[in-house]
Parts: C-alpha cells; structure tokens; sequence
C-alpha cells in the first residue's frame, strides 16, 4: 500500500511539473515582447545597421551600394518574416546646399548607447549634418539637423507608388510639383504579397517644394526641398490584404497562453474521468 501511495505522489509530482512548465513556456513570446527590450540598432562589418521592432524593419547603409539611408520596411501583421519596404532617403539622389550626400560628404555612423538611436554624421568643411534615426511602436523618425540654415533637396524612393496626395501618374506625364503640405500620403501595390500598402510621411516644417516623378505606371520618388537648419519625417505604414484572414501574427503570443491553458486543463478533466472509472472498476471487481 505503501508502495502505491509513493507512486501515485511522485505522479502527481510530475503532473504538476507538466502543468507549470507548458504554461509557462507557452507566457515566453509574451513576456519577450512586454518586458524584454530586443529591439536596438545592430551594425555589421560593411558599415550598415539594421534596426528590426515588432513593426518595422529598417536597414541604414545597404551594404551592396550604401545609398538606403534609411530603407523603411514594414512588416505585415498577415504574413510572418515578410519585410516590405514602404520608402527609402536615398543620398545618391539629396543634396544640400548644391552638395550631393553621398559623394561630397564624410559620414560617420554611430548607435546611442541604449541602442535606440542611430546617428549619421555628414561633414564637410563648414558644414555638420546630423541624420538621426529613432523608432517608435507606430512610427519611424528620420531627424536632419545641421550647424547651420541649410537649403537642402532630400529624395524619398518607392518602387511604385499609384498616388501621392491624390495626384496619380495620369494626370502627370511628367515631374510634377504638387501643393506643399506637411502630409505626404501614398499608395502602392506589394506584388509579391498581392497587398495594398499605404504609407504616410509627417513633415515638421512646411516645405518650400514637394515635387512627384512619374514612373511607368506611378511614381517612383518624392523630391521635398526645404530651407532650415531642422526637419523631421515622421514615416507610418500599413500594408492591407484584402479577402485574406483577418486575424494577425502578432496576436498569438496571447493567444499560446489561453491554448496552453486550456490544453492543461482537458488533461485534468480527461486524467481525473481515468481515476474515477479505475475506482469504480476496483470496487466493482471487489
């Protein structure tokens, strides 16, 4: 009899185990992303950093040709492991004050020390030009400074957008400047995930010109001129599938823990109807 209590105890010691290790196990995506800050600035021996959050993506000095500064991915909440750029700030196409940004500038790149800020440094004589890059949950901040009032020409690319502002590519055969405005909204087509994208640049100054390129069938970059010695873009993006499923990805790191909690306890209830018909067929058989 002894012998059967003990082994039922070290059973029941088990069971528990079980039970506590798969629930929590099944609270460790959830409590990765509350709690554990993973998402920082990471740099690679070419000289690029990459910055990957539960939203975006953003890679900051290609390292193939180095003029992705930055490139703006987003990443779709229907389709895991899917980067979908939404726009690039191209330096082989920006200038500031005549100066092209990637030719006549020295840069230096660095990480804050928390890993949060990325700063780009672009010097030349008589001129310092800070390129901040900071990410939200929502958005990404991409922060010009510089020592001085700048008249800066600065080029954003996207292959392709359908509409800027309500303009499309049909009613613009060709460089077209458009009413300036603080908000610059567009729209693409994603073939490879046949999804519409939109994208949404806020601007923290009026600019003295925005002017769209038609590409094909749209536009393939924005050109936004300004005079100032600041200018923050503040880039959003959202990608839509429309007729696919509507829950996302990113909801099943709350949906383990109620699947784990629930699994737990259809083995208790199944494990406790065992015990119960093993008794019964002992004091029948008795």
């Amino acid at each position: 009899m002894q012998w059967a209590r003990d082994s039922r105890l070290r059973m029941k010691i088990v069971t528990i185990f079980f039970i506590v290790y798969v629930v929590a196990l099944s609270f460790i995506p959830l409590v990765q992303q509350l709690f554990i800050a993973q998402s920082s600035w990471l740099g690679y021996g070419t000289g690029a950093y990459a910055y990957q959050s539960p939203s975006y993506f953003v890679l900051f000095n290609d390292p193939y040709d180095g003029s992705s500064k930055p490139n703006i991915h987003v990443n779709p909440s229907f389709a895991p492991n899917v980067r979908i750029s939404i726009v690039e700030f191209s330096d082989w196409t920006s200038y500031v004050d005549g100066f092209n940004l990637f030719n006549d500038f020295n840069v230096t790149i660095r990480a804050s020390a928390d890993g949060k800020t990325l700063d780009a440094a672009y010097t030349r004589p008589g001129l310092i030009l800070h390129k901040l890059i900071e990410l939200s949950s929502n958005t990404v901040q991409v922060k010009i400074i510089a020592n001085k009032e700048i008249n800066a020409h600065i080029e954003l690319w996207k292959w392709i957008m359908t509409s800027v502002n309500n303009v499309t590519a049909a009613s613009t055969a060709k460089p077209t400047v458009i009413p300036t405005s603080t908000n610059i909204n567009f729209t693409f087509n994603d073939q490879s995930s046949n999804a519409i994208g939109i994208g949404e640049i806020s601007l923290s100054r009026v600019p003295t010109q925005i002017e769209v390129w038609p590409f094909e069938n749209g536009f393939n970059r924005v050109s936004v001129d300004f005079i100032n010695s600041e200018m923050t873009f503040t880039v959003s993006g959202s990608i839509i599938n429309p007729g696919e499923v509507s829950w996302s990805y990113g909801d099943l790191v709350y949906a383990l823990p109620v699947i784990a909690i629930i699994t737990v306890t259809m083995y208790l209830l199944v494990e406790r109807y065992g015990e119960k018909n093993k008794g019964r067929t002992r004091r029948s058989s008795s």
